[in-house]
């Protein structure tokens, strides 16, 4: 590979390499409903990172995310406390208003603790 072609490469895997703990994550990815804009995951993450990341975790504790751009909004939930393979993990509700015909969505995703920061299982 030529040195013009391989350095967009590089920069791809470093950006990559150093994005934050908590990955872009669509909760609602496969629905057959309108679908939710890139600022909308970004909106949810957002709110993910800080349901997550506050110090003390207490069950039914909730982030709210807004997309006034798309219309948009919902609320992240904290859930029960599991283990999975030794790591503490907790479960995240999704509950949005996307405009469209089916408007109410819900999902819910489990987040497990690791070294690296908070990962979805």
């Amino acid at each position: 590979m030529t040195p013009h072609r391989l350095m967009p490469l590089l920069l791809l895997i470093g950006v990559c390499l150093s994005q934050p703990a908590l990955a872009q994550v669509n909760p609602f990815r496969g629905s057959k409903d309108t679908p939710l804009s890139a600022s909308d995951i970004s909106a949810i993450n957002e709110a993910t990172n800080r349901l997550l990341e506050k110090p003390q975790l207490v069950t039914g504790a909730s982030e709210p995310w807004t997309n006034a751009q798309s219309g948009a909004k919902g609320t992240a939930i904290l859930g029960k406390t599991s283990q999975h393979k030794g790591l503490a993990c907790r479960s995240v509700q999704y509950k949005a208003t996307i405009p469209g015909p089916r408007p109410e969505r819900s999902a819910t995703l489990i987040w497990c603790k690791t070294k690296d920061g908070w990962r979805m299982l």
